[in-house]
């Protein structure tokens, strides 16, 4: 079921993950804003290292009641978006806080830096080997 507050805000109850940087609420494919987890199975292109531990963990974050803020759509049309949940009030800094996914600053710019010094800090996922 799709809420729409505003168009600037959609809202949904467990939502379709495809991979651990994009899900599906209602109609509408959202990209999460600054996260850049890694590529699951293409075809006969390999899964990228942390790929399905990063979808699954965007799956347990995204358990029940999901909105996201509308930033920008991308070149792909998909809705680029901050989002919270029952989970998290930030399911974008907690992927990245759990070092299965990295900040993607291109356009993020900083803005989850901190939730990757942390990740890095704690050796958690992507920095467990000190990269």
């Amino acid at each position: 079921m799709l809420f729409a507050v505003a168009a600037s805000i959609i809202a949904c109850t467990a939502p379709a993950v495809h991979d651990g940087d994009t899900l599906r609420c209602g109609d509408e494919r959202v990209r999460l804003f600054g996260v850049d987890a890694p590529e699951v199975r293409r075809g006969k292109t390999p899964a990228e290292p942390f790929a399905y531990e990063a979808r699954d963990e965007l799956i347990r974050l995204t358990r029940g009641r999901v909105g996201c803020r509308f930033v920008e759509r991308d070149h792909y049309g998909r809705f680029v978006g901050r989002c919270w949940s029952d989970a998290t009030p930030d399911i974008n800094a907690a992927l990245i806080r759990s070092g299965l996914a990295t900040e993607y600053r291109r356009y993020s710019k900083g803005a989850y830096r901190a939730a990757e010094d942390q990740a890095r800090a704690a050796k958690r996922g992507h920095w467990a080997n000190g990269q």
